[in-house]
């Protein structure tokens, strides 16, 4: 979620954190959101609300559209995108009727529904909504005005959500030395596109300048935000795959050790970004060939995901999946093999046959019944 590719049948998965696609609509921080029930919240009561079609209407006043607009932000920040999207939409249609397309409110308003519809895994449209977007902005107001500015960077992380990684690259490149210029090299927003041209980097696999960048940017966020703050662990922690990728578990190993203390402290032991973390330490004790410790630690990790999270949510599933990949590179296949076929079965119902966790999910198996054969075969 992560994380965010499949590998090939019988290679390491790589472990990546999923971090926040876009720029967010305010404070950029990874903060937890709760989701309160529409009882709890006024904002998202039906008496609170705002009919779509309603706020369509050429006859909606600005006050109306900026309501829905603020019940819009508090669907999302509740875990409701699909509905956010049909509000923050309704918006952008009576906005641009009473204020006009390129009027600034009407483009944020748009700006939200590209956000949302990244958020539903629809990068597509999201990208085209940007691009739309970002036309009007640079059109109205310039290509450096920060609204201008926000807009590139999401299209930059909607280029990466395509795969297009060597374009998300040179587009985050230039929004960031863009917002250094306009906004200060040190400014959040500045800092949130650094980090997104390392993470582009990575995908890239330019591992060492993707380490160097993610550094910059966690040395700069701890000295203002401080060690605990989501943006500052989010920054360590792509430190920590960026070391693992470049050959140096036994550092990786380190830093992971210290962000699983620091995240324990900060947010608790069952956190999911705790968890995440202490995955992570796992694999790379696999990959110093420390496998009975990690072993024990990638067991522990899906128990605690699994009360957590669920049984069937992806990262208790990867969680289970290391536990047999370290199973298995201890010899111990007939242990590994009713995890595999167990994870075959919950990705074939959830996924299809033909989705890429599915087939790497079948090859593992098929892999472990040919390693049992080959035991069974050496045995007198």
């Amino acid at each position: 979620m992560s994380g965010r590719c499949s590998p090939a049948p019988g290679r390491r998965p790589a472990r990546r954190r999923p971090r926040p696609a876009h720029d967010p609509p305010t404070d950029p921080g990874t903060r937890s959101i709760t989701r309160p029930a529409p009882t709890d919240d006024p904002r998202l009561t039906v008496a609170h609300g705002f009919a779509p079609t309603t706020l369509a209407a050429g006859s909606a006043r600005p006050g109306a559209l900026a309501a829905g607009h603020t019940r819009a932000f508090a669907l999302s920040r509740a875990g409701r995108p699909e509905e956010a999207l049909a509000v923050y939409a309704a918006v952008a249609r009576g906005r641009a009727k009473v204020l006009g397309p390129d009027h600034p409110d009407t483009l944020a308003a748009r700006q939200e529904e590209a956000y949302e519809l990244g958020r539903l895994g629809r990068h597509g449209e999201a990208y085209e909504r940007y691009e739309a977007v970002l036309d009007a902005r640079v059109r109205t107001m310039g290509p450096r005005h920060p609204d201008t500015l926000r807009c590139r960077h999401n299209l930059a992380c909607a280029l990466g959500a395509l795969g297009r990684h060597a374009e998300a690259h040179a587009t985050a490149a230039e929004v960031a030395a863009d917002r250094a210029a306009v906004l200060g090299a040190e400014h959040v927003d500045t800092l949130h596109t650094r980090y997104e041209a390392a993470y582009a980097l990575g995908r890239l696999g330019r591992w060492e300048e993707a380490l160097a960048g993610f550094r910059h940017v966690a040395a700069v966020r701890e000295r203002f935000l401080g060690r605990d703050h989501p943006d500052v662990l989010a920054a360590r922690y792509e430190i920590g795959i960026a070391l693992g990728r470049t050959g140096r578990a036994a550092e990786a190993l380190d830093l992971f050790r210290a962000l699983v203390r620091d995240r324990t402290r900060a947010y608790g032991a069952g956190d999911p970004e705790t968890l995440r973390a202490r995955h992570v330490l796992g694999v790379n004790l696999g990959r110093l060939e420390r496998w009975e410790e990690a072993v024990a630690e990638a067991r522990a990790v899906g128990e605690a995901r699994a009360r957590v999270l669920g049984a069937e949510h992806a990262d208790t599933l990867v969680s289970r999946r290391e536990l047999a990949v370290g199973l298995g590179r201890l010899g111990r296949w007939d242990e590994a093999l009713p995890i595999y076929r167990d994870l075959s079965g919950i990705r074939e119902r959830s996924l299809g046959d033909e989705h890429p966790d599915t087939v790497l999910a079948h090859a593992d198996e098929a892999h472990c019944l040919e390693r049992l054969g080959q035991v069974c075969y050496q045995e007198p």
